[in-house]
């Protein structure tokens, strides 16, 4: 198994600083322990550091996972290497 680094875009209206705290702990109680939570202007920026056999199984359980918790994600953003190697 390999670590893989992405992150996952989710639209969200802008939040107080305690929906952001209600958010973090769905998204954890949800499975996204690995990753970390930026606010962005349209939303929240997940970045994920997510162990699996591949990058497709990575990302397909990291939106299971934000699902879960009651979110959409919008897209999937990948750094240069994560697609290279």
């Amino acid at each position: 198994m390999s670590d893989y680094r992405f992150s996952v875009i989710v639209p969200t209206p802008q939040m107080t600083h305690d929906e952001m705290l209600n958010a973090t702990d769905a998204l954890g109680n949800a499975g996204c322990t690995d990753a970390s939570i930026r606010g962005r202007v349209d939303g929240m920026e997940l970045l994920f550091e997510r162990a699996a056999d591949s990058l497709q199984a990575a990302i397909l359980s990291a939106i299971a996972d934000v699902e879960r918790a009651g979110y959409n994600v919008s897209k999937i953003e990948l750094e240069r290497e994560a697609i290279s190697g």
